[in-house]
C-alpha cells in the first residue's frame, strides 16, 4: 500500500481489469474537458451569467514530508496527486492512464510493459523518461536510500532480495527501461491485479540528477522539489500554508484541473475553520469535525470506508515489564473485549463504522456478497463483553504472576494531537478502567510528525493509527507478515505467513478469498492489532464549488474537474 499510516488514507475496491490476456489497454483519453478559468457560462438571462474563478482556498490537514522517498502519509500523497504525474492514476474508483499512454500484460500475467508518453516534462522543462520511473523504484528499494515503503514493490522479481541486501546487482531485478519511453516490470509470480497495485501505491518519476544535487533536503522546500503533475508549489510554509499554481508543462493541462491557483491553509482549531468557511474565507474544508455535521449539513461531502483506525500493540513494549504484559495474548484479548466499539465510535464521530475486522466492509467476495459477510470470523463483539474481558485478564495475570491489577506496569498509548483522537482514546481507557479495573493506561499525543516518528521507532506500547484497506484483502495482511512493511519484529506467526504467501500467488479468486479469510482469522484471534472502526470523514464545500472530489482513501486531492464559480 503505499500504505499510508497516518490520517486516512486508501480505498481501492474491486476494479475491473483493463487488460485481457496478452492484451493492450489503449489510451481512452478519458479526462473530461473542463471550462478554462476565464470561461463564461451564459444562460437565457444575461444577468444569470456565471464566471469561473482562478482561485480555490482550502483548509487542509497539512503534510508530514514531501520527500517522495521517505513519505508514508496519506496527507503527503494528497499533495503528490496534484504535483506529480503517476504511471496510472485513480480518479474516484476509476484507474486511468496518466504518464502511461498504454500498457501491455503478457499472457502469463508476469510481465507488465508501460508505454510512456513522449511529451512528459519536468517543471524545469526537461523530458521525463522511463529512467525517471526506474530511478523512483531504485530509490524505494535500495536500503541506503532509507525508504519505509519499498515493501509495496516486492511483487517485482528479486525486489525483496535486493532490498534485503541478498542481491546487490540492480540489473538482476525485474525492472528494465527498454528505451526512453518503455518501462518493463517482471513479477515474481503471475498477478492479474498488478495494474491496480501500481495505481494504489503510486509509481512516480524521480529525477536522479536532481535528487543527488539536493541530497537529504529533497522535498523540504519549494526549491528542493521538481514537479511533473498538474500543479507546481510556489510557496510553502510548513504547518501553515501552501500555494500551488497550474503547471502548463503537465501533459493534460489543457483538459484537466481547470482551477489555476490553489491556496492551502492549515488551521488546527476546528472553530476557526468553520467560522472562516461560514464567512466565505475558505471554499472548502478537507476534514470537518463531527460536532459540526448538523450545522454544516447542507455543505457536507460524506465518505466512508477505505481505511481503518487500529490500536497497534507493540509486543516488545517500551519497558521490559510492559513488553511481557503486551506479549501475553490473553491480556491483548482482554483489551479487545473490554470496550464497546459501537458506542465509542458513535460518540466520537458518526461518520465512522465500528469494526472488528482487517478487511473493508465494502470489499466484495467472489460471489458478489460483502467479504465480511461471506467470510465471518469470531472476534470480540462490537458491543464488547466485559465478562469475557475479565476472564481473559485473569488468565493473563495468572500466567504472568500478578495478584492484582494494581501491580500491572504502565501502558502508554501514543497518537497524534487531534481532538477526536483524544476523545476516542480517553473513552476507551475509561471503559478499561470501569470494566477491568485498569488504572495503568496513559495517553500521550504528539504533533503528527513526531507521532509518526514514534511509531517507526517503536517508542510506544500501543499506537492508535489509521491504515488504508488497499486493492485486495491480502495487501494489508502481507504488510503484517514477518518482515513485512508494517511488521517491525513485534509479531510473527508462521501459519499466517504461509497462508498470505499462498493467497498472494494464486490467480484463483475463490481460493484467494478463502486463504485470506483463514489468515485474517489467525491474526484477529491473536489480537496483535485491535481494530476500532472503518474511517469515515466529511468535507465541507461551498455551493459555488463544482467537481470537488475526494475519496475515503489516499487517492489524493482529486481536483481534476473542479471549478469555482464567482
Amino acid at each position: 500500500m503505499k500504505k499510508s499510516l497516518t490520517l486516512l488514507l486508501v480505498m481501492t475496491l474491486l476494479i475491473s481489469m483493463m487488460t485481457g490476456c496478452g492484451g493492450t489497454y489503449q489510451d481512452s483519453e478519458k479526462a473530461a474537458e473542463t471550462s478554462s478559468s476565464n470561461e463564461t457560462e451564459t444562460t437565457a438571462d444575461a444577468s444569470d451569467e456565471v464566471t469561473l474563478s482562478d482561485d480555490f482556498t482550502f483548509a487542509y490537514q497539512g503534510v508530514v514530508t514531501l520527500n517522495p522517498i521517505l513519505s508514508q502519509s496519506g496527507n503527503d500523497h494528497n499533495v503528490f496527486y496534484l504535483t506529480q504525474t503517476q504511471m496510472l492514476r485513480y480518479y474516484g474508483s476509476d484507474l486511468q492512464l496518466d504518464a502511461a499512454e498504454s500498457y501491455d500484460v503478457s499472457d502469463d500475467k508476469t510481465v507488465y510493459t508501460f508505454n510512456i508518453r513522449e511529451d512528459l516534462k519536468w517543471s524545469n522543462g526537461e523530458a521525463i523518461t522511463a529512467k525517471d520511473f526506474e530511478y523512483y523504484l531504485y530509490a524505494m528499494l535500495t536500503p541506503s536510500m532509507g525508504s519505509p515503503a519499498g515493501n509495496g514493490w516486492f511483487d517485482i522479481k528479486n525486489a525483496e532480495a535486493y532490498s534485503a541486501g541478498e542481491i546487490t546487482d540492480w540489473s538482476e531485478l525485474g525492472i528494465k527501461s527498454l528505451d526512453e519511453y518503455t518501462l518493463e516490470l517482471t513479477l515474481e509470480y503471475p498477478s492479474d491485479t498488478f495494474a491496480q497495485t501500481v495505481g494504489t501505491i503510486h509509481l512516480y518519476p524521480l529525477n536522479q540528477a536532481f535528487v543527488e544535487e539536493v541530497g537529504d533536503k529533497l522535498g523540504s522546500s519549494v526549491e528542493t522539489m521538481l514537479y511533473s503533475g498538474p500543479y507546481v508549489i510556489t510557496d510553502w510554509v510548513l504547518d501553515s500554508s501552501m500555494e500551488l499554481v497550474k503547471n502548463d508543462n503537465y501533459w493534460n493541462a489543457a483538459n484537466s484541473f481547470p482551477t489555476k491557483n490553489l491556496h492551502f491553509i492549515e488551521i488546527n482549531d476546528d472553530n476557526t475553520k468553520v467560522a472562516m468557511f461560514e464567512n466565505g474565507e475558505v471554499d472548502a474544508i478537507e476534514r470537518v469535525a463531527s460536532q459540526y455535521y448538523n450545522s454544516l449539513s447542507d455543505y457536507l461531502d460524506m465518505r466512508s470506508g477505505g481505511g481503518f483506525m487500529f490500536l497497534w500493540v507493540n509486543e516488545n513494549g517500551m519497558t521490559d515489564e510492559a513488553g511481557k504484559l503486551l506479549s501475553n495474548v490473553n491480556f491483548r484479548k482482554a483489551l479487545s473485549y473490554g470496550f464497546n466499539r459501537i458506542g465509542t465510535v458513535a460518540a466520537v464521530n458518526s461518520a465512522n463504522k465500528a469494526t472488528d475486522r482487517l478487511i473493508d466492509s465494502n470489499f466484495l467476495a467472489p460471489n458478489g456478497q460483502a467479504f465480511v459477510d461471506a467470510y465471518p470470523i469470531e472476534n470480540a463483539p462490537l458491543e464488547g463483553d466485559a465478562a469475557a474481558a475479565t476472564a481473559y485478564l485473569q488468565k493473563a495475570m495468572e500466567e504472568l504472576g500478578y495478584a492484582d491489577v494494581s501491580e500491572l506496569p504502565e501502558i502508554n498509548i501514543v497518537t497524534w494531537d487531534r481532538e477526536e483522537q483524544k476523545i476516542l482514546l480517553e473513552t476507551i481507557i475509561d471503559q478499561w478502567k470501569q470494566n477491568l479495573g485498569l488504572e495503568n493506561v496513559v495517553l500521550t499525543q504528539y504533533v503528527i510528525g513526531t507521532a509518526i516518528g514514534a511509531f517507526y521507532s517503536l517508542d510506544y506500547d500501543i499506537f492508535c493509527i489509521s491504515w488504508e484497506s488497499d486493492v485486495l484483502p491480502t495487501d494489508i495482511m502481507r504488510a503484517l507478515m514477518t518482515g513485512g512493511e508494517a511488521n517491525f519484529g513485534i509479531w510473527s506467526n508462521p501459519e499466517f505467513d504461509a497462508l498470505v504467501t499462498e493467497a498472494v500467488q494464486t490467480l484463483d479468486e475463490e481460493k484467494r478469498a478463502e486463504l485470506s479469510h483463514q489468515a485474517e482469522a489467525i491474526f484477529i484471534d491473536d489480537a496483535g492489532i485491535i481494530p476500532l472502526f472503518e474511517q469515515g470523514e466529511a468535507s465541507a464545500i461551498q455551493s459555488n464549488v463544482k467537481g470537488f472530489k475526494m475519496s475515503a482513501s489516499s487517492d489524493g486531492f482529486q481536483f481534476n474537474e473542479m471549478t469555482v464559480e464567482k
